[in-house]
């Protein structure tokens, strides 16, 4: 069984505010926190910070691990780790050159927004209780 090990990242702003982009192609439409398929030798945090430079052309610093998620599907086992991350330089405008929208949504928010199950299930599990209650 093939196993595939993702960074997705909690990209928060000057704001307090958490990036989430828009699927197209399969998932189309549901929101996910960025990130991509990690490369052999890299850590999670080095495989986020590569993979928003290439989707957004984003330069992020990345932090902790808040939490993962595992799901089997197709045949193959995806194993999602969600990595903090804030930008490195404030104002960036944001390029999408593989999801269709992004937005900045207040972490209170997130969980209205129809997210990819992996990204549900991370929220469903706390995974940003803590950002939720500094905004408060």
């Amino acid at each position: 069984m093939e196993h595939i090990e993702v960074a997705a990242g909690v990209v928060r702003g000057e704001d307090g505010r958490v990036l989430l982009c828009r699927r197209q192609g399969k998932l189309d439409g549901l929101w996910e926190f960025p990130g991509g398929k990690r490369e052999a030798g890299e850590t999670f945090q080095q495989c986020l910070e590569r993979e928003l430079r290439e989707e957004l052309e984003l330069d992020v610093s990345a932090g902790e691990i808040l939490g993962e998620v595992a799901r089997t599907e197709n045949g193959r086992v995806l194993r999602l780790v969600f990595v903090s991350a804030v930008c490195r330089s404030p104002a960036q405008p944001l390029r999408l050159h593989v999801h269709g929208k992004a937005v900045w949504a207040a972490p209170g928010d997130i969980a209205s927004y129809p997210l990819c199950p992996a990204d549900s299930a991370f929220v469903a599990q706390g995974g940003l209780d803590e950002l939720i209650v500094n905004e408060e």
